[in-house]
């Protein structure tokens, strides 16, 4: 495939190539900024039904809640389990293929939310959509990762983020809509859109796609860092993702302990922390040039001030003004490790470090449930918020202290 260009100013990193068309590179960039989105509909198709999944699938006896979060979860387990393999799974050699077959799986899975079926059933269905959502995010991540290089790079995976956040806020909102109307399966028809995208894709990626060999000159310094010694990194973006699916798997049963059960309201809280997200990320590249590593710092703060001040609002405007403040934050996050990364290993581990930073955001995912659940037993959903967003500042009391404490030295983070 020839190098993709889109503006002069910033060239990309490989060698010189033949120049594609104009609508077919506008086309690529397209696809490769919202490839995000459909991941996100893997979580959006079924959080604003949350509640009414527990009263179908709660069983007798049984953590109701629990069981409905799991609906959610099993696609981040998905997720984990085919980052750790894409390395094995995506290679430069057929990265059109499996972008190809991902797309279409996803497309499948998705839509088996409409068919009633048992509960284990579509727990399975769930994991087959989150595994082949996150591989073909690696392989288009990967193609924006070897065209592109240092600050413009960084740009490019903020507003990545903001597009994807983009169309969080949107499903989120539809899926809200669609559940209140029609039940918590209506949603599941969104899942057309991965249909179009692989329509396109067919069209715009009509030849093997080769990944160019970088020019001279190009950042592939012998000061790289191992996948293996990246793992502080990996580390942080769990634990972090964990506190990040905290509008999404948490704050349902956050407002209906306020009285709040309405599908709509409820969407409008998750589809508000995304939409404050995009402003966040279109700015990513600009803050993450100048501050590096504080930018994580910054984010964890954030995240926790806002989960602390939900956790004690006693009103639905109250927490709407915290999932602000946390928004500002998790618009930094997953540009943060995905940057991060790809700024310490060759070209050689680029898909590799991919899958490893999407299987530890997905991981924390399907931790929140787990980890989660023993303190709203004990301390109650309002209690819960307060202790995850206890968590994150401390989290980033001690990054900042670390950052400090290494000035000057070769670090991972």
């Amino acid at each position: 495939m020839a190098t993709i260009s889109v503006l002069s100013q910033n060239p990309p990193v490989t060698a010189p190539a033949e120049e594609l068309p104009a609508w077919r590179r506008i086309l690529i960039i397209v696809i490769l900024l919202t490839g995000g989105i459909k991941s996100a509909l893997a979580f959006t198709s079924v959080v604003p039904g949350l509640q009414l999944i527990a009263q179908e699938y709660g069983g007798a006896g049984g953590d109701a809640v629990l069981r409905a979060q799991f609906v959610v979860t099993l696609a981040p387990i998905g997720m984990a389990l085919a980052g750790l393999m894409a390395g094995l799974i995506v290679s430069p050699t057929n990265l059109r293929g499996m972008m190809f077959a991902s797309l279409a799986i996803s497309t499948v899975a998705g839509l088996l939310q409409l068919v009633p079926m048992g509960y284990y059933p579509l727990l399975a269905s769930r994991f087959v959509l989150g595994f082949s959502a996150v591989i073909a995010d690696v392989a288009m991540t990967s193609i924006l990762a070897a065209q592109f290089g240092g600050a413009f790079r960084s740009k490019l995976i903020g507003y990545r983020q903001a597009i994807s956040s983009i169309g969080t806020v949107g499903t989120m909102l539809l899926a809200g809509a669609l559940a209140q109307k029609y039940g918590w399966r209506a949603p599941g028809v969104m899942f057309v859109l991965p249909a179009i995208m692989l329509l396109v894709a067919f069209l715009v990626f009509d030849k093997p796609i080769t990944l160019d060999r970088p020019a001279a000159g190009a950042n592939d310094d012998g000061a790289r860092f191992s996948i293996w010694q990246l793992w502080p990194l990996f580390l942080l973006s769990l634990l972090m993702s964990i506190g990040h699916t905290m509008p999404s798997f948490q704050m349902p049963f956050l407002l209906k302990d306020n009285g709040i059960t309405s599908a709509v309201l409820v969407s409008r809280v998750p589809a508000l922390s995304s939409a404050v997200s995009i402003l966040a990320a279109f700015a990513f590249g600009f803050i993450y040039a100048r501050l590096g590593a504080w930018t994580l710092v910054i984010s964890a703060t954030l995240m926790g001030l806002g989960f602390i001040g939900a956790g004690l609002a006693p009103s639905y405007e109250l927490i709407l003004f915290c999932v602000v403040i946390e928004g500002i934050g998790a618009g930094w996050t997953m540009p943060f490790f995905l940057n991060r990364v790809l700024d310490r290993v060759s070209p050689g581990a680029r898909n590799q470090s991919i899958g490893m930073v999407q299987a530890s955001l997905f991981l924390g995912h399907f931790l929140n449930p787990i980890l989660t659940a023993p303190v709203r037993l004990n301390l109650g959903i309002h209690g819960t918020f307060i202790t995850v967003g206890g968590a994150l500042i401390t989290v980033g009391v001690l990054i900042g202290a670390w950052t400090l404490s290494t000035r000057g030295t070769r670090r991972a983070i």
